[in-house]
């Protein structure tokens, strides 16, 4: 597995874990913040740019409203796609 993928992968988990936690929205800072607890920290650009990556493979959106991040429920990532 190359280093950015490995590197998108381990942010999308994180995300995973923050969900799972009942957050329903995040912005990176909150990655950040789980990063450097897990001893991987990230600068918050890589983080960002993680979140467009992410964004590109519909698994995460962002409301653009309010600037909060999602998680894309794979249902609505079929239903865009189709």
């Amino acid at each position: 597995m190359s280093i950015e993928l490995r590197r998108t992968e381990m942010v999308y988990n994180v995300i995973q874990q923050i969900a799972a936690a009942g957050k329903e929205t995040l912005r990176p800072g909150d990655v950040s913040t789980r990063l450097r607890e897990m001893g991987s920290p990230l600068g918050s650009w890589e983080i960002r740019a993680e979140f467009s990556v992410l964004e590109r493979q519909s698994r995460i959106a962002c409301d653009a409203e309010s600037g909060a991040w999602f998680i894309v429920q794979p249902a609505v990532a079929q239903d865009s796609a189709g």
